[in-house]
């Protein structure tokens, strides 16, 4: 999942293509090259350990 640096939202979509991308957040505009990457997997996992 692709979260926004500056907001944290996830509502992150590709703004201009290619090997080095930009990316554009829907809920603040944020534009640019540098997004944070979260892994579900790892996520789902620790719930399941906690249940």
């Amino acid at each position: 999942m692709k979260i926004c640096p500056v907001c944290k939202s996830n509502r992150i979509t590709l703004y201009i293509g290619g090997y080095f991308g930009k990316y554009e957040c829907k809920k603040c505009s944020y534009v640019g090259n540098l997004i944070l990457e979260k892994d579900e997997k790892k996520k789902n996992k620790k719930r399941k350990d906690k249940i």
